[in-house]
């Protein structure tokens, strides 16, 4: 009876081990989990270091191709270059952007083709209000053949952290079937008349940004490395979109004044 009882006791006590030894592997689960939670948010929400707002491959201050809540300082200027292709570079962007007030700013954009046929076009005009801290208005008109106005209205979280947009294609004539944003059902459909954007920035460290986008139709995956307030270079993926069925890359350089 003796040699039963010890028996019981023995396998009670390490039913009891098991047990204990479940709880403390899910509390240190539970607390790796809350770690991991409060790094996340530290990401998210922690002070963005001073930079310089760049100009972004549409021409207005941002991430890599969506217009974000900042504006370039008053007084401030920025010239940038991007060059967009597929396994070798065949078109560019060239554009300035200028401030002069600290609310808002104004953009020309010229496009050139590298490779290919060349074709002769117009420069772009953009402007961005910043009606709040986390809240601008933003323009693009494009005066070449077929290609439509855009205004957006966007919001986030200052710093470019987080930039959303809404906004519309204003055709002048049946037409002008392509545009800055939004989005194409298919290769020769037109542009859709109501857009969203979207922007995100995460600071890898005080000099470099990993940068996402969305336009409507190109999703962008880039890093932005700033040298100093003077000199940043971009480097960008789009991803396959219904316009390109294949990746395309971007290379450029933003020069602050």
């Amino acid at each position: 009876m003796k040699q039963i009882a010890s028996d019981r006791s023995s396998k009670t006590l390490k039913a009891t081990d098991s047990r204990n030894l479940q709880k403390q592997g899910r509390q240190r689960f539970l607390k790796a989990g809350v770690a991991a939670l409060f790094y996340c948010l530290g990401l998210c929400c922690a002070p963005v270091p001073a930079a310089h707002a760049n100009a972004t491959v549409n021409g207005l201050s941002g991430t890599m191709i969506v217009p974000g809540l900042d504006v370039l300082p008053p007084g401030g200027a920025r010239a940038a270059v991007h060059m967009i292709g597929e396994t070798e570079f065949n078109e560019a962007t060239f554009k300035g952007v200028f401030a002069f007030s600290d609310d808002s700013e104004v953009a020309i954009v010229k496009r050139f083709a590298i490779r290919g046929k060349a074709e002769q076009t117009e420069p772009m005009f953009a402007a961005k209000y910043k009606v709040r801290p986390n809240m601008a208005v933003a323009a693009v008109l494009d005066p070449n053949e077929g290609y439509q106005d855009s205004v957006m209205l966007l919001t986030g979280m200052p710093g470019n952290r987080v930039v959303l947009g809404l906004g519309t294609n204003i055709a002048m004539n049946p037409d002008e079937k392509k545009a800055s944003f939004g989005r194409y059902s298919q290769k020769s459909a037109e542009v859709d008349p109501v857009f969203f954007i979207m922007g995100a920035s995460l600071n890898l460290d005080i000099d470099t940004k990993l940068t996402i986008d969305y336009s409507g139709n190109d999703f962008v995956l880039g890093l932005r490395h700033a040298f100093d307030e003077a000199l940043s270079l971009d480097f960008g993926l789009y991803t396959p979109s219904k316009i390109y069925d294949r990746h395309r890359f971007i290379v450029g350089a933003n020069f602050g004044f």
